[in-house]
């Protein structure tokens, strides 16, 4: 009988265990932990704006991938161009478009995200 009542219990047990590491993992921290290779690319870029460049060419000579490899990030002009890699995955422009946005609401030298018609997010920051 204690063998009958023993493995139900452990079964119990192991269910709970399971379903309290899976939700204790917030997926916004890895979301948000994603993106950090490609802020400091992009934040990179904007900061030297005005400092030391008034501008970028327009041939996107300086383009830069992120360190973590997942997007190229192309200043051209003052405009400043994020293209996903095939290494990025899953994520969709317009997930990367509300991330850029969030990331970038109070800098004054940037006054526009959007997600161009090719696919692409820009970063506007012309006077």
């Amino acid at each position: 009988m204690k063998e009958k009542l023993i493995k139900p219990v452990i079964m119990v047990l192991l269910m709970c265990c399971v379903c309290s590491i899976s939700t204790s993992c917030s997926k916004d921290d890895e979301e948000e932990f994603s993106y950090i290779s490609l802020f400091r690319t992009t934040d990179y870029f904007i900061d030297m704006l005005d400092t030391v460049y008034k501008h970028y060419d327009v041939f996107g000579k300086k383009k830069k991938d992120s360190s973590d490899g997942m997007f190229t990030v192309t200043p051209i002009g003052r405009m400043i161009i994020v293209k996903k890699k095939i290494t990025a995955g899953t994520i969709s422009y317009s997930e990367l478009e509300v991330a850029l946005k969030s990331h970038y609401i109070n800098n004054f030298k940037v006054n526009d995200v959007y997600q161009n018609k090719g696919g692409t997010v820009t970063i506007d920051c012309r006077n």
